[in-house]
């Protein structure tokens, strides 16, 4: 990172602490940061601990699944200009299901420039648990995910929890 550019610096601090304190407060996320020396943190492996659904891909069958794992990265001009495909990564598993993915990309629809890490967070988590859901095969990274969820609205959203959510006491995730 450019040491010199005070304002993304203080842009990838606040990210980091917001988003920190978004995941004390929910079971279902979990965040790590990958901090160089001196820096603060650019990249970021948020684990989700919601249902969501994958594919096998030796027999077709769709099924629930829970955790999902996903990259996020802030490049140097992030502040001016966002390029979705770089900025998230879906890290597991390979098999994700869902309209907006095509493992590694995942679809989070139109990003602007700046765009903070609690946003993207709670994007991803709508998408794992279908709670935000592409169904035009014409804009859908993964066709057949799309007709496949067409066919099965009534089964939306997967998980219906909200991403800040703790469990009562003696229950578990």
């Amino acid at each position: 990172m450019k040491r010199h550019d005070r304002v993304l610096t203080a842009f990838l601090m606040s990210q980091q602490r917001e988003a920190e304190a978004l995941a004390a407060d929910s079971d279902l996320l979990e965040l790590f940061s990958q901090k160089t020396e001196g820096d603060p943190p650019r990249r970021f492996i948020a684990r989700f601990h919601c249902t969501g659904l994958v594919q096998d891909p030796s027999t077709g069958v769709v099924s629930k699944a829970s955790p999902f794992e996903v990259g996020v990265t802030f490049p140097d001009h992030h502040l001016r200009r966002v390029e979705p495909f770089f900025l998230v990564t879906i890290l597991s598993p390979p098999s994700l299901f869902h309209p907006n993915a095509r493992p590694p990309f995942l679809c989070l629809g139109h990003l602007t420039p700046g765009i903070g890490l609690i946003d993207i967070l709670f994007q991803v988590y709508d998408v794992l648990t279908y709670q935000k859901v592409t169904m035009r095969e014409d804009d859908a990274l993964n066709h057949a995910a799309c007709v496949w969820a067409r066919a099965h609205r009534d089964r939306f959203p997967i998980d219906s929890r909200p991403l800040k959510w703790r469990a009562p006491v003696g229950e578990e995730r």
